[in-house]
């Protein structure tokens, strides 16, 4: 059977209206549960003979609370919590995102239930000058600008601080809402629950180090209050800057497919630069993937001949079939990736409860290799995620390439996501489709990531200066 290589992590789909029926949060929940276990790719790797008695126990300790709930807020956090036992950052849980046409009114109705605590910023700052108050706590900014939140110490369940908005859009955020909150780990360290436009819930870890809250998957947050502001530098999406005549550093940001051709634009525009420049230092830090076919034009510059890699499977469900199928007539994907995805669709009607493809050895090499850089360094760290990692896991087979820094995030060995929604219409559920064959060969790195060939302290400031040295030794 030929094998069809899909190397998409997450696929964009038309969303086809739901029926309106009960919003009665446990029938939510069972129809969560229903199409996890049918359709999810991971589900019998996580849930298996040893794993079942955990996750029932896990699963029954969510029931009563659930039927007791009696708001959307309450039901999506009580599943987004329940879902984090699988162990899966491709799955998804969120509220149903809304056409661009919305008026602004509806979305603020939308999300006039979330957790508000009123707070100005003449009141953050009364209550920042009191002595005795935890390092954390201040008025921040993200990297971007475009939120400014007051970081205070609120106890909840799950949570020390809680990041109150001050500024953001006013639409889908609005003064008073929780935009994230930590749970302090260690000293400096923290769990944090960081929320998106949709109000769909990510966990990921942050430090706090001179004034700065990095989060491993989302923003960098700038103290500007106690103490002097630190500057807020906008950073480009993507950007090639000549360190000096031996050295360019490349901003590699998130892989999303819509972003593929700014990569392409600027990989063109200093395709001169790339060729004569003997090091290279590609900063992948907080890189939450997106689409591998974005890091395509990169590798003439990165391999050194002929990567190898163990292919996917796809399962084959009729909830994945459908969604298939609407890739094929998707025209936001080239003519060759639809009838792709419709051979697959052909297959997978064919073994229906089944994986689709074979376990091969997967061959990955450009068309023309670029005898420059010499030496490459590429940045990881946690926040390197999904796509980013596939780069990673090709890229490190180079003999140019070093990898500097701390483990990838680790959420590789599932993917393919694809997105239902809920029988309320409220919510949606991604959840990946495809599963490497690496798990079965035991190569599998979800929850461990792909460790640095040489690894990075947290007490370095300056990466970029530290792989710069690194190179011009070796």
């Amino acid at each position: 059977m030929r094998t069809l290589l899909l190397i998409t992590a997450a696929l964009i789909l038309p969303q086809v209206p739901a029926f309106t029926q009960s919003c009665k949060c446990s029938e939510q929940f069972d129809w969560l549960q229903q199409k996890l276990a049918l359709n999810y790719s991971g589900y019998r790797d996580k849930v298996t003979e040893d794993t079942r008695p955990d996750f029932e126990r896990h699963t029954a300790s969510f029931q009563e609370k659930i039927a007791a709930s009696s708001t959307d807020t309450a039901c999506y956090r009580l599943m987004s919590t329940w879902v984090k036992w699988l162990r899966d950052g491709h799955i998804y849980l969120g509220y149903k995102d809304t056409p661009w046409v919305e008026n602004p009114d509806s979305i603020r109705r939308r999300f006039a239930d979330r957790e508000k605590i009123a707070l100005t910023e003449t009141e953050a700052r009364q209550y920042l000058d009191q002595p005795g108050l935890d390092p954390v706590e201040g008025i921040y900014q993200n990297e971007l600008g475009n939120y400014r939140v007051a970081l205070i110490r609120n106890t909840a369940p799950g949570r020390d601080f809680a990041a109150v908005v001050l500024k953001a859009d006013s639409i889908w955020w609005v003064p008073g809402q929780i935009k994230f909150d930590l749970k302090e780990s260690a000293p400096g360290q923290y769990a944090v629950r960081f929320y998106l436009d949709n109000r769909s819930e990510f966990s990921t870890e942050a430090t706090l180090k001179d004034g700065r809250l990095s989060e491993k998957m989302f923003h960098v947050w700038l103290r500007q209050y106690p103490g002097v502001p630190i500057p807020i530098a906008l950073p480009l999406p993507f950007s090639i800057k000549q360190s000096d005549a031996v050295t360019l550093v490349f901003r590699v940001a998130p892989m999303r497919y819509d972003k593929r051709q700014v990569l392409d634009s600027l990989i063109k525009a200093n395709r001169r630069l790339l060729e004569r420049t003997p090091n290279l230092i590609i900063d992948c830090r907080g890189n939450r993937g997106g689409s591998n076919m974005t890091f395509a034009e990169l590798r003439p510059y990165v391999y050194s001949g002929t990567a190898r890699g163990l292919s996917h499977k796809v399962y084959s469900t009729r909830d994945n079939i459908e969604k298939y199928v609407l890739l094929q007539k998707n025209k936001r994907y080239s003519r060759s990736q639809r009838r792709s995805y419709g051979r697959l669709a052909k297959m997978m009607k064919k073994h229906e409860g089944s994986f689709i493809g074979n376990c091969e050895i997967r061959k990955n090499r450009p068309e023309k290799i670029s005898p420059y850089p010499k030496k490459v360094a590429i940045l990881i760290d946690g926040g390197c995620a999904g796509s980013c990692e596939e780069f990673i896991y090709y890229a490190r087979q180079s003999s140019r390439v070093t990898l500097i820094g701390q483990n990838t995030a680790g959420v590789m060995d599932y993917g393919n996501v694809l997105f239902l929604d809920f029988p309320c219409g409220k919510f949606t559920v991604g959840y990946p489709t495809a599963r490497s064959c690496r798990v079965d060969a035991g190569q599998g790195i979800d929850g461990i990531g792909i460790p640095p060939a040489v690894r990075i302290d947290d007490d370095k400031t300056d990466w970029v200066a530290f792989a710069k040295a690194y190179l011009e030794q070796k």
